[in-house]
């Protein structure tokens, strides 16, 4: 991998005016959303002793590195887009159990019970048994610097394609407009959903991220208004269904440690365990189901409506 800088966090919002080329936004906006997986890769791999959270933020990285290379996908070579997710849904795989292990670890270290000590010792193990995975992928991915070549050729390649590359190329403004239109109208379909259907509920979440990285990319095409009303709006809403998803998925991990046939005191915590996160996954259902009331769906609405001149609600609808 190149040579690394010591920013914490890469910044999430995209800057760009307006009236630029869509291809020099897209290809700054590439190299912004895929130069964190280059920095966190081999943190991940070799330093994750370090923090825990290496590993989060590469996890992070490839979700906001893939929906930019989504979002920009008609301006770039198939095949070489089609590696690039390959390899990013194969660091997510490789990161899966050592990401729920240090969720798991970092609960447990608070707690000072004997056996909340005794199910750390296990996790532990189970995290460093599960590390080789993680160091494989950034073995294959940074032999002969191959995932920073292919990310520099896909950089050099950014251009309108197909039945386009005839045409006036559009300034960003107006390239963004129909963009944030088409996931916007995804996002508001799901929200008419039956949010009491768990599934359903986990796919109004993905979808919601899906729009929260699509305006941190498309932000500088709408002047502030996106990032000051309508971001913090659907930020709202994202951490509400996070504290779902994150209780969901805490029974996940001790369902799983569960099954790992652990001795009857580590059995009788984890059952305690499981039942406080059921309860707490039940009231912030709860919470949700009062908060997301058609008033507040109206105000998402009417900020995006705001921002996009009437275009925020969804293709055929008032």
């Amino acid at each position: 991998m190149g040579k690394l800088d010591s920013v914490a966090h890469a910044p999430k919002w995209i800057i760009a005016k307006g009236d630029e080329r869509v291809a020099e936004v897209a290809a700054r906006s590439l190299q912004a959303r895929l130069k964190p997986i280059q920095k966190y890769l081999p943190l991940a791999a070799i330093k994750h002793d370090e923090s825990i959270e290496y590993v989060h933020q590469l996890r992070v990285s490839t979700r906001r590195a893939e929906a930019a290379l989504d979002m920009y996908r008609e301006l770039l070579p198939k095949w070489r887009v089609a590696w690039l997710e390959k390899q990013m849904a194969r660091i997510r795989r490789a990161t899966n159990e050592v990401r729920d292990d240090d969720v798991l670890a970092r609960r447990l270290a608070k707690d000072e019970a004997p056996a909340a000590a005794a199910l750390l010792n296990r996790v532990r193990e189970h995290r460093n048994a599960a590390q080789p995975a993680v160091l494989e992928v950034y073995e294959r991915l940074t032999a002969k610097k191959r995932f920073d070549r292919r990310v520099e050729k896909l950089l050099k390649r950014v251009r309108l394609r197909g039945k386009h590359r005839k045409s006036k190329e559009p300034t960003f403004r107006d390239w963004a407009v129909p963009q944030l239109q088409l996931v916007l109208d995804e996002f508001f379909k799901a929200a008419t959903g039956d949010l009491d259907n768990t599934d359903r509920l986990h796919q109004f979440r993905i979808v919601g991220k899906k729009l929260r990285y699509a305006m941190e990319l498309l932000s500088a095409a709408f002047g502030s208004e996106l990032r000051k009303i309508a971001y913090p709006l659907l930020e709202t809403l994202q951490n509400q269904l996070g504290q779902i998803n994150d209780h969901a998925s805490a029974l996940d991990r001790i369902g799983h440690w569960r099954a790992e046939n652990v001795d009857a005191e580590s059995e009788k915590y984890l059952r305690e365990m499981e039942q406080y996160e059921r309860e707490q996954l039940n009231d912030s259902r709860e919470r949700f189901t009062v908060w997301w009331s058609l008033d507040q769906q109206a105000q998402l609405r009417d900020a995006f409506a705001s921002v996009l001149g009437g275009c925020g609600a969804p293709s055929g609808t008032e």
